[in-house]
């Protein structure tokens, strides 16, 4: 599977490329209907935990597509208006009063690079675009309005990336005497649809405020001359907590829009590297 994911990437044209979807698509359904058959006690909990808040099924029940799941949440909790898990007011589980569609994207743009005796072992800088769709659930008790938010990943690529990795060092102090050239890259296992349980962007509120969370996707770079092997570190969890009128200024805005230096607090990353959030509340 990962062999095709790479075929995918270097295709050489859209019909090689759709090809090759198609029988990743095949060996990843195989993957899932085994997994399910042999673990689905195993399954049935970690679905539960990960998805009680959207009352969501088991993955072989997900929709097909991440849009049509998100909508299929949000019909339900408009529908039946039932109490949400985890939004709880001393004790007392709020009543859902009404579930809003999202949309949106986050753009890493970041980089790393070590060093080894001094000198310049590996480098890398990338662009990754990741866009998603979810809800934003709005519920209620003893007159105060509480939110959450939940999502789904539709879309990752990588849109810019460079970098290389020493291969050979030589002399002393070593030097580099052999680079090789990052000229490939593949999505993590478990980062596209279904398999992001946890969403790409999570927030939750409470009397203080409300506390938003990124989480960017998980992308290996590697290089067709050898193993050379780079994993992008600027993805990792974002957390940003807002005041609960700044919040409510979004929601009147319909839109929301962060951008964050993501080199100073994650390791790896490189200083100056950045994520960017763009959420558009009510769009269907």
């Amino acid at each position: 599977m990962d062999q095709l994911k790479l075929t995918i990437r270097k295709a050489p044209g859209k019909e090689a490329g759709a090809r090759a979807r198609t029988e990743l698509d095949r060996l990843a359904a195989q993957a899932d209907r085994a997994c399910t058959v042999q673990g689905t006690d195993k399954t049935r909990k970690i679905a539960t935990k990960a998805n009680s808040f959207f009352l969501s099924p088991l993955p072989a029940e997900l929709a097909p597509t991440p849009e049509e799941e998100c909508k299929r949440r949000r019909d339900l909790l408009n529908r039946q208006g039932q109490a949400a898990p985890g939004l709880v007011d001393k004790g007392r589980a709020n009543r859902v009063l009404r579930a809003i569609p999202l949309a949106g994207s986050i753009v890493i743009e970041g980089g790393t690079a070590s060093t080894l005796y001094g000198k310049l072992r590996q480098e890398l800088g990338y662009t990754i675009r990741e866009t998603f769709v979810g809800n934003l659930v709005i519920s209620g008790s003893a007159g105060r309005e509480d939110y959450a938010i939940q999502t789904l990943s539709t879309e990752i690529d990588v849109e810019r990336f460079s970098g290389r990795v020493c291969a050979k060092l030589t002399g002393s102090p070593p030097l580099c005497s052999q680079w090789q050239q990052i000229d490939l890259w593949q999505i993590a296992d478990g980062e596209e649809y279904p398999g992001r349980a946890d969403g790409v962007v999570t927030a939750t509120s409470d009397g203080r405020g409300m506390t938003l969370r990124v989480d960017g996707p998980v992308i290996d770079f590697g290089s067709s001359q050898g193993p050379a092997s780079i994993r992008a570190s600027c993805g990792a969890t974002l957390k940003e907590t807002v005041s609960r009128e700044e919040f409510k200024q979004w929601l009147r805005r319909s839109t929301v829009r962060l951008k964050r230096e993501a080199g100073k607090t994650t390791p790896g990353c490189r200083p100056g590297s950045s994520l960017t959030l763009e959420m558009r509340i009510g769009s269907d």
